[in-house]
């Protein structure tokens, strides 16, 4: 491609994208219904015939930005999810990436988990694969971790489902600015969900698996006492086959 249809290329996409972002930041502040064209024309700096030039209607922006949320979260979770990685350090990146990303895309991210029900049939039937798709990923590093050993007996499901939900949250409560950076909200969250939120005393156990345990413990308690109870039968079998080799045969008559 020549080099100036590149740079045209390359103006038109950076249009585009601050388009999108102007956009975001207007259906974050008013709702996708109540905003108008005139009023995204006018923030992203161009008259209502230019942004016709770039998109062909409101309802194009917002596919736009649920098609780009998909992508780029779906594709990053997939690549870290298929790292040469213990289990644990793939959930912590995976944690990571999805704090960086709500923490440094707000608005968007406010968008796509608020307009889905504005979004034609069609293409929110998509949105909701693609969320189910991405959460199964998800699962299938826990349900790996559990099989290995490496992690708690827990429910993977569950457990993705509560991951997902504090780190796609943030949209309702994070401000960028503040103490609170996406690298401390991350590691945080972290934190939490390997080591708890309870302080652990001696000879308590408030792991959530306490009850398998004490009842794998039990089991195995029964299997001892029955092991040990085979072994005192056995050795008194072969204690009383040895007496009766050893008892000396009657002399013949």
């Amino acid at each position: 491609m020549p080099a100036k249809k590149i740079a045209v290329s390359r103006k038109r996409t950076a249009i585009e994208e601050e388009i999108l972002r102007v956009a975001a930041d207007e259906f974050g502040k008013q709702g996708y219904q109540a905003t108008t064209l005139d009023e995204i024309a006018a923030a992203a700096g161009i008259s209502r015939v230019a942004f016709y030039l770039y998109f062909p209607n409101k309802e194009e922006l917002l596919h736009r930005m649920y098609t780009q949320v998909i992508s780029t979260s779906q594709v990053a979770i997939e690549h870290i999810a298929s790292e040469d990685l213990p289990v644990a350090e793939k959930l912590r990146r995976i944690i990571r990436h999805q704090v960086r990303y709500m923490a440094t895309n707000i608005p968007l991210t406010q968008v796509f988990f608020s307009e889905i029900f504005n979004l034609r049939p069609e293409l929110g039937q998509w949105v909701r694969r693609a969320n189910r798709a991405f959460g199964t990923v998800i699962e299938r590093v826990v349900s790996e971790g559990v099989q290995k050993g490496e992690l708690i007996p827990l429910h993977p499901k569950q457990f993705t489902y509560a991951l997902m939900g504090m780190c796609n949250w943030m949209y309702r409560w994070y401000r960028p600015g503040g103490e609170w950076t996406p690298d401390t909200v991350a590691e945080e969250f972290i934190r939490i969900l390997e080591s708890g939120y309870l302080i652990e005393k001696v000879g308590q156990t408030h792991a959530p698996c306490a009850p398998e345990v004490q009842a794998l413990r039990h089991e195995v308690a029964e299997l001892k006492s029955m092991l040990e109870t085979l072994v005192r039968a056995a050795q008194s079998g072969r204690t009383a086959t040895s007496r009766k080799r050893a008892r000396p045969s009657s002399p013949a008559r």
